[in-house]
């Protein structure tokens, strides 16, 4: 049996003025209204800057993250990132032109820079169309952790970046602002959905929207406790 997992989820729900910020008897119904929000309009992907290469960040970077790790590995991630999961195949989401990220040291010996240096040769000493293929080289890269106790290689990344090209028809503007962007899906390409609880799952399935969705396709349900199991 391979080392990887044939499913990469996107995890929501954590972060600055997200729903684990959000009063606890609240983050049911707007974990729910999240799942809708995604079954109906796509995965949400928001500009922001981002550290790449030590010293250096890409700027003005949307993308959208997925991890590969098994569902017996999900509280920790969870923790991290928001308690509900959407799970595709690898597949599907290389299809979309998602790959795995490059993980660099966060911080390297002179002598053990090689990667790093040359990605930061090339876009130092380079203009229009090569320096800006350089800068989506560094929206692949990511940091093996964050210089304390955060350790991110574990989490074995992919990302799927939007590169503001007329050929990536695979992420669509949102109304919402110019800076979002949507990854819309059909319900057959979900296969996992990891509630946060039983009772968010519970309201799921009642749901009436959810409801019409998963009488298309219904994907494996599991909640975080569950997945301790697998």
């Amino acid at each position: 049996m391979g080392i990887h997992s044939r499913i990469l989820l996107h995890w929501t729900g954590n972060g600055k003025d997200d729903i684990e910020s959000k009063p606890e008897k609240d983050r049911p119904e707007l974990y729910l209204e999240r799942l809708r929000d995604y079954y109906e309009n796509g995965l949400f992907a928001k500009m922001a800057n981002e550290d790449a290469i030590r010293k250096m960040k890409v700027v003005r970077l949307i993308r959208l993250c997925f991890t590969e790790i098994r569902l017996s590995q999900a509280r920790t991630h969870a923790g991290r990132y928001g308690r509900l999961a959407i799970g595709f195949t690898r597949d599907f989401i290389m299809s979309k032109g998602g790959r795995p990220v490059i993980y660099i040291p966060f911080e390297a010996e002179a002598d053990g820079r090689l990667l790093e240096d040359s990605i930061r040769h090339v876009y130092d000493n380079s203009q229009g169309a090569v320096r800006k293929s350089a800068m989506w080289i560094m929206a692949y890269v990511k940091r093996m952790s964050n210089g304390k106790t955060e350790d991110y290689y574990e989490e074995m990344e992919w990302r799927l970046v939007y590169d503001e090209s007329p050929v990536n028809r695979h992420f669509s503007k949102d109304d919402s602002a110019e800076d979002v962007r949507r990854l819309k899906f059909q319900a057959s390409d979900v296969k996992v959905i990891v509630f946060p609880d039983e009772h968010t799952k519970r309201m799921a399935l009642g749901d009436e929207t959810m409801r019409k969705h998963f009488s298309g396709y219904m994907p494996l349900m599991t909640t975080l406790d569950d997945c301790s199991n697998f």
